[in-house]
């Protein structure tokens, strides 16, 4: 019995190996008849143009507008003020401060608030940063670019010191950067697969 299933099988397969053109003989069009004009249109989809325009806002401006867009991550990831004491004496406890310590909505809004700071710092930076390098080096492009980011300073050094020093600094690195070109471009290259 069994081998009576299994040459039956073969034997289909053999048949649709050999006469594939009959039995798939009929290709199938779908076109849509355009009945404006009468001619075979495809059907296509035509979208309007949107033009997007980037505005330069500067650090500061960023983080506001993120604060008022995301009001309810500074509200679940505020913690201050959770203990008082009122001038009647005791001691008064705000609940929902105490849950948004405790809970993982106010923990994950915590790491927002976090990543957002750390923005508005590498802004703050890039706005010293980039106008200083594009001034005094005579670099552009790519290797401005790749300049920028392996060389930049922390927002501390650059509160801490002079124009004098800043200057000092970009010579400093530029000398460095010739140097090793090769090296650093091969460092901020992405990695080949």
């Amino acid at each position: 019995m069994v081998r009576i299933g299994f040459l039956s099988l073969l034997l289909c397969c053999l048949y649709l190996l050999f006469d594939r053109e009959e039995l798939f003989a009929y290709s199938v069009g779908l076109y849509q008849n355009d009945t404006i004009l009468g001619q075979r249109a495809k059907d296509t989809l035509q979208l309007d143009t949107a033009q997007i325009i980037r505005k330069n806002l500067s650090a500061k401006e960023k983080l506001d507008q993120k604060k008022s867009e995301y009001k309810s991550i500074y509200f679940w990831g505020d913690t201050k003020d959770m203990v008082t004491l009122p001038h009647q004496g005791g001691i008064a406890v705000n609940l929902n401060k105490l849950y948004n310590k405790f809970s993982r909505k106010g923990r994950n809004s915590r790491k927002l608030q976090k990543e957002f700071e750390e923005e508005y710092e590498l802004d703050l930076v890039k706005e010293e940063w980039f106008p200083l390098t594009g001034e005094y080096t005579r670099l552009s492009g790519d290797s401005l670019d790749k300049f920028r980011i392996y060389f930049q300073p922390s927002l501390k050094w650059l509160h801490e010191n002079g124009r004098y020093e800043k200057v000092a600094y970009i010579q400093e690195c530029l000398k460095h950067y010739q140097d090793s070109v090769h090296i650093i471009h091969q460092m901020l290259s992405l990695p080949e697969k």
